[in-house]
């Protein structure tokens, strides 16, 4: 049984492709969800070290100024600056699978369309 080169080139883009969705899986798994243990002890953290700085000023004030006032408000521009970072780091990954779904879409429509005339060409030139 003689196979033709384009249902080869067909086999060979299919096996990439399995390996191409298993790596896209796996980078769609990894954004949103469950905040992993990481972010979990990271935000208890960030919101002691505040909470923390807020009391010391009410507390304290005599002592350290509005020294804790100013670290506190650092703290949160910072977590502002770090959610502004992960949000355009997910709208990139977004636009990445969109393209990549995009791809795959018009491979499979040239994929149909190849079929669409080698089906034709065969009804037209049997008869």
């Amino acid at each position: 049984m003689k196979v033709d080169k384009d249902t080869l080139e067909y086999a060979e883009q299919e096996g990439l492709s399995v390996l191409y969705d298993e790596k896209l899986r796996k980078a769609i798994g990894s954004f949103g969800g469950k905040p992993t243990k990481k972010d979990r002890i990271l935000n208890a953290l960030f919101i002691a070290a505040v909470v923390t700085l807020f009391v010391v000023e009410i507390f304290w004030r005599n002592v350290v100024g509005t020294m804790a006032l100013d670290f506190a408000v650092l703290f949160i521009s910072l977590k502002l600056i770090y959610l502004i970072h992960r949000s355009a780091q997910i709208s990139h990954y977004q636009f990445w699978i969109l393209t990549a779904i995009e791809l795959k879409t018009t491979l499979l429509l040239e994929t149909v369309q190849k079929m669409s005339a080698q089906s034709s060409g065969e009804t037209t030139g049997g008869n």
